[in-house]
């Protein structure tokens, strides 16, 4: 995440990952509204799917229609400053989605991020972990990884020591050179045992994702190292969490 420090100290006095802002679930043309040239959010966070229709859109299941497709996001992107971080929901829009982004000549940082591994939710990951890694490096390698596994709503749900593992072995068998691993907040005080083991490398960090309460900010404050450690989070009043 190196590059996405430097971008950003290029256009604001940053001095750790902790301090960038995020705009979570930009995924309608009023949100975009609300959020791009914001000043207040340097990445945008959307969840690109597939309408009913097979159009690209961006939209969270089960939500299948959006008033934003993807090739508007990427058009208003193109001309912020702002970063912008692609969940990807459907392994469909894979290939597509990462062509038009080669095409689009986006100039800022831009993760790619998707559950590539069985979390604490029932059932496989809709993305599978190989073609994913492997599509990103072929298609749009200036991308930043961003892989994780699928989590549920449950707050006393957690990272097993067996999840990190996975994820672990994952990055070495692939040789992946830099990633950050998304944790879900409200996951993170009773995982973190096992959660620093995912930073075996200085091109590895953490993004701290999701609804967070009062207490789990705290913790986030006292527990974790805004060096290496992004803040893609948000309180019940959906005001975003900066850790300097």
């Amino acid at each position: 995440m190196q590059a996405v420090i430097t971008y950003f100290q290029q256009h604001y006095a940053l001095k750790s990952l902790g301090e960038i802002t995020w705009a979570h679930a930009v995924n309608s043309q009023a949100r975009l509204r609300e959020t791009l040239h914001n000043p207040q959010v340097m990445f945008l966070e959307t969840d690109i799917s597939r309408a009913h229709d097979g159009e690209i859109i961006t939209a969270h299941p089960p939500a299948r229609t959006s008033d934003l497709r993807f090739a508007e996001l990427l058009n208003a992107v193109a001309q912020s400053r702002q970063g912008l971080k692609l969940d990807f929901k459907d392994p469909q829009v894979l290939v597509p989605c990462l062509n038009m982004l080669r095409e689009s000549g986006l100039h800022q940082p831009v993760l790619l991020n998707a559950d590539v591994l069985q979390g604490n939710l029932a059932g496989p990951a809709r993305i599978e972990a190989t073609s994913f890694l492997a599509l990103c490096h072929e298609l749009y390698p200036q991308g930043l990884l961003s892989i994780g596994w699928t989590t549920s709503g449950n707050p006393t749900a957690t990272y097993t020591s067996a999840h990190i593992e996975e994820m672990v072995a994952l990055c070495q068998r692939h040789a992946v050179q830099q990633a950050t691993f998304p944790i879900r907040g409200m996951h993170a005080p009773a995982s973190w045992s096992h959660v620093p083991r995912l930073l075996t490398s200085d091109n590895y960090t953490l993004t701290i994702w999701g609804q967070i309460d009062t207490a789990t900010q705290a913790w986030l404050h006292q527990h974790t190292d805004p060096q290496v450690t992004c803040y893609d989070c948000f309180d019940e009043q959906g005001r975003p969490l900066r850790i300097a």
